[in-house]
């Protein structure tokens, strides 16, 4: 079973695709992640799935490990760059991930979390 849930978004931003990379990396560790730095791009995942298969989502612990990604790729344009994120979950198959209401709400709060700050660090930076 590929992802379940998934958003994808695009907006320029008025950096090079170098500078845009290093802002959004060094904002990421900001907030605690660990993002993992590719040549057009950047990576970065929170969550952890054995804690989610083990307690569940009606515990806080499990429910706060739902697995999600972020991945943001730049495109050069003749003024500045485009951000192409690409947010998605990572759990799985999982019996009633489709169904379940808190991990669609769960995955949703945090692929807009990591959308948001992705646009924010970049947009407010120029």
């Amino acid at each position: 079973m590929g992802t379940i849930y998934e958003t994808r978004e695009s907006f320029p931003v008025p950096l090079t695709s170098a500078e845009a990379l290093q802002i959004l990396v060094q904002n990421l560790k900001a907030e605690g992640y660990r993002p993992r730095h590719e040549s057009i791009g950047v990576t970065v995942c929170t969550g952890w799935n054995f804690f989610v298969r083990m307690w569940g989502t009606m515990l806080p612990w499990g429910r706060r490990s739902v697995p999600v990604g972020m991945t943001v790729n730049f495109e050069e344009t003749t003024t500045g760059s485009i951000a192409k994120g690409h947010a998605y979950d990572r759990l799985g198959w999982y019996l009633d991930a489709e169904t379940n209401p808190v991990f669609k709400e769960e995955w949703h709060r945090k692929m807009e979390q990591f959308t948001e700050l992705a646009r924010k660090a970049l947009t407010t930076q120029a």
